[in-house]
């Protein structure tokens, strides 16, 4: 993993205490899930190629991502504190400035961008549950479709927000593309048991701020009609090709129908 740092950041150590419940009850709670939703099987796509993986390769990605996940996470609350966010005009008093009057000065300003991070908030079931209600196990292929776009904290819709990120993020204007694609895996499904496709995003991030400026000409004076800045964090779908978008595809036994 290669980390890009363009603004110096402070590392701090933060320690949660969740009250109410004890560490046992946690502990009991992800025994019980893992006995229900075991991961039979593993796959790994990197741009655009599927690979399996044993279940101990499996093991230590869940844990190596755990571990950049929280690293990445205590940068960015550090950052975001640090930005005070300060409106001029909203964006409904600019909407009635003639269009070419204004001039754009927005920027986006990249604090870091990491090529791969697994996005375990929006791990979901992409495929129907096959059930074996017979007596021995059974082979069955579980065809899935997966599909993904980027996600972001905050809204980039305006014209200006969309043109100043897009100049100032690494990957450039591709950040907003969907990906999209069907595959399909030959599976050995025990008796009495459900199995089904599940994904788990690996997508680029990209945060820092954003400044949106914007003034208004009327060829004598000018006038600020858009002042305001504010973090931006930003997850892009990944693929090296038409193939599937990259992520973990893992497939799932359970006793009990999924969700």
């Amino acid at each position: 993993m290669k980390l890009k740092l363009k603004l110096p950041v402070i590392l701090t150590l933060v320690m949660a205490v969740v009250g109410g419940t004890s560490s046992a009850a946690f502990a009991d709670s992800a025994k019980a899930a893992v006995a229900e939703s075991n991961v039979a099987r593993a796959f790994v796509v990197e741009g655009g190629i599927k690979k399996e993986l044993s279940i101990e390769e499996y093991d230590l990605l869940i844990k190596d991502n755990d571990k950049k996940t929280q690293f990445l996470e205590t940068q960015k609350s550090i950052m975001k504190n640090s930005i005070n966010s300060v409106d001029s005009k909203s964006s409904s008093e600019t909407d009635s400035i003639a269009p070419l009057s204004l001039i754009d000065l927005s920027r986006y300003s990249e604090a870091g961008f990491i090529g791969s991070v697994y996005r375990n908030d929006l791990t979901r079931r992409i495929s129907v549950p096959i059930y074996n209600d017979g007596t021995t196990t059974i082979t069955r292929n579980i065809s899935f479709t997966a599909s993904q776009s980027y996600t972001s904290n905050v809204s980039l819709s305006s014209t200006y927000s969309k043109n100043a990120f897009s100049a100032g993020v690494t990957v450039g204007s591709s950040w907003s593309k969907t990906i999209s694609n069907s595959d399909s895996v030959s599976q050995p499904i025990p008796p009495k048991k459900y199995s089904w496709m599940q994904y788990t995003p690996n997508m680029s991030n990209s945060y820092g701020t954003l400044y949106e400026e914007v003034w208004s000409f009327d060829g004598a004076s000018n006038v600020k009609v858009v002042d305001k800045s504010y973090f931006v964090d930003v997850y892009i779908a990944k693929t090296g090709n038409a193939g599937l978008p990259d992520g973990l595809y893992t497939v799932k036994e359970t006793t009990t129908a999924p969700n």
